[in-house]
């Protein structure tokens, strides 16, 4: 039984060592197979593990580098450079080229390396054996060796006709590895040994531009101080600009655009034209620079985009038709806003000061009374269109005499100015000088007061517009057989209902047997305009009155002119003012209703 309790020990004892042999194996191992497994599954599998646009090789294994000399495109460890050690090169001149070969494996290697020879130049003789084949020289099994540069040597001859300005490419090739050199030709020179270049401009004569906008550059060559010769004219589209086309037949090349081969005498002036259209994604107040070059010649033009209006874009003047006016008196002036741009004009606010004198009595459009200002926020006025505004005020009856009474009208920080003065009578001309004068009375103490309202004064294709016309006799002795003429453009709207009134052709009248002094007449119809109204387009109307006491009258007070404007979209904010408020009243009232529903649940 001794002897078989020591066999039995003797066992556990060797296989207690044997496993701890193991483990210690194992703990040794363990890092280097973990390491291997990691090297040839991240670092060592042809991917790119680190990120560098290049691709990983045995001579990186852990991706410890981010830009190892080995990783490459082709994996063959291989590296080219060709120089020529020059900026520039006159014609008929020399250069001698360098070509640099590495590798970075651990044998010699033999490769076969090609030289291409620009087509500027003439070969003179090359080292290490290179032949001639066709536009190359050819080195066959050139050895290249670990740690060495090895040099291969190509001397050039630049051709005398060689055309100034271009630039003498040459590449070498090896093993799918390239490398380029450029060098410029030097420009002719003039008696005093300097370079006579040609003069560029480019201009597409816009500050600012709106997304998918057509911008027209005009390219000038100017070569008046040069001798005749031959150049090339090239620009590459900054983003955001999209070639359309260009007069002179350029090679487009996605963004590259160029008139190759130009011939241009002495004293003579050369015009490009380039068209593009701004990108729609283009930013807002970004800037688009086109740059044109020949040679050392540069030109450079700058546009900004801008996708609003421009306050440069917008004026306005106020009148209210008087030099003079009585203390006591109805004063009206007259506000136009004139958009110059060929876009619609949107979130144009307004603002009018009103004279020391003055008290504020109604204004159209919206206007609000602010305490000493009236103000139109976020109006819209249509392309080359004009938005009319009206403010009506009265004269203090503490105005002394001869006093001016200075009202101005504001946007976008240009200001007008109208100037009356307080007299003991009424005359009629003078003040502010609208851009569009409408022929009205602008006065109510005027003998007839004759006025047409619109509901909007911007309409699109197809909307309905509800026009009021008033009538009031100012005098005191009655009218008689009034008759009240609206002439209207026919060929953009037409009528759909009238209280009384007749349509003969393009005019709609009212007849009023007798208008009593202090009497007031009001009347409203309906139009809509036609669906093919184009984009733009002023519908103007015309109301006159005539009767019996009211010809007498000048023209200025018994004719009143409207129009409003045909735009084919809405502006950028999606709604008006009046939408907003019909929303807005709308959410108000399902809230309550909501709100009173759930109430009544509560307590029943």
């Amino acid at each position: 039984m001794l002897c078989v309790r020591k066999r039995v020990q003797t066992i556990l004892l060797l296989i207690g060592v044997g496993m701890l042999i193991v483990l210690i194996h194992s703990m040794l191992v363990a890092p280097v197979a973990s390491n291997a497994i990691a090297a040839s599954t991240e670092c060592a599998d042809g991917i790119d593990n680190d990120f560098d646009g290049h691709i990983d090789y045995p001579q990186d294994p852990q991706c410890l580098s981010l830009h190892d000399q080995s990783e490459g495109p082709t994996g063959k460890g291989l590296f080219l450079d060709i120089t020529d050690g020059l900026k520039t090169v006159k014609s008929n001149g020399h250069m001698t080229y360098t070509i640099n070969l590495n590798s970075d494996r651990d044998e010699n290697r033999n490769i076969d390396v090609q030289f291409f020879i620009p087509h500027q130049t003439n070969l003179i003789s090359s080292t290490g054996g290179g032949d001639k084949i066709g536009d190359y020289v050819v080195w066959r099994n050139v050895t290249v060796y670990p740690e060495r540069t090895r040099k291969l040597y190509v001397n050039v001859g630049i051709k005398p006709q060689a055309q100034q300005d271009l630039l003498v490419v040459s590449k070498v090739y090896s093993e799918g590895e390239e490398a380029t050199d450029i060098t410029r030709i030097e420009g002719i020179e003039g008696d005093n040994g300097e370079v006579h270049q040609l003069k560029i401009s480019v201009n597409d004569g816009k500050a600012y531009a709106e997304p998918m906008e057509k911008l027209t550059y005009r390219i000038v060559v100017d070569n008046t101080n040069g001798p005749g010769r031959v150049y090339r004219l090239r620009t590459d589209l900054p983003v955001f600009l999209n070639y359309v086309n260009g007069s002179g037949e350029p090679r487009v090349d996605r963004s590259i655009v160029e008139w190759a081969n130009q011939k241009i005498s002495a004293d003579e002036i050369q015009e490009f034209y380039l068209t593009a259209t701004v990108d729609r994604d283009a930013p807002n107040n970004s800037a688009i620079q086109l740059k044109i070059a020949s040679g050392p010649s540069i030109a450079r033009d700058t546009t900004s985009v801008y996708a609003g209006t421009l306050g440069s874009t917008l004026s306005t003047s106020i009148s209210d038709g008087l030099e003079s006016a009585v203390s006591g008196e109805y004063v009206a002036y007259d506000v136009n806003v004139r958009n110059e741009s060929n876009k619609l004009a949107t979130e144009v606010d307004v603002n009018v000061a009103l004279p020391r004198y003055m008290e504020y009595v109604s204004s159209t459009e919206g206007g609000e009374w602010v305490g000493k200002n009236v103000r139109w926020i976020g109006l819209t006025v249509s392309p080359h269109g004009n938005r009319k505004l009206r403010v009506t005020a009265r004269i203090r009856s503490d105005a002394e005499l001869g006093s001016s009474m200075r009202a101005t009208a504001e946007i976008e920080g240009n200001i007008a100015v109208d100037k009356t003065f307080v007299s003991d009578r009424r005359i009629v001309g003078g003040g502010g000088i609208a851009l569009t004068p409408a022929i009205t009375a602008t006065s109510l103490r005027a003998p007839v007061l004759l006025r047409k309202v619109a509901d909007r004064s911007e309409v699109r294709p197809g909307d309905t517009v509800s026009y009021d016309i008033y009538l009031r006799n100012n005098t005191d002795r009655p009218f008689g057989n009034v008759v009240i003429q609206d002439k209207l453009d026919t060929r953009h709207m037409q009528v759909l209902g009238s209280s009384n009134g007749r349509i003969q052709g393009d005019r709609l009248s009212w007849s009023i047997p007798s208008l009593a002094p202090g009497e007031e007449w009001t009347v409203r119809y309906t139009a809509r305009v036609n669906s093919h109204v184009p984009h733009g387009i002023a519908i103007n109307n015309i109301v006159s009155v005539s009767g019996e006491g009211i010809e007498t009258f000048s023209l200025n007070e018994r004719v009143y002119t409207s129009n409003m404007n045909v735009i084919t979209s809405l502006p950028p904010s999606g709604v008006g003012f009046g939408g907003i408020f019909v929303s807005l009243t709308g959410l108000l009232g399902a809230a309550q209703t909501a709100f009173l529903r759930r109430r009544r649940r509560l307590f029943v």
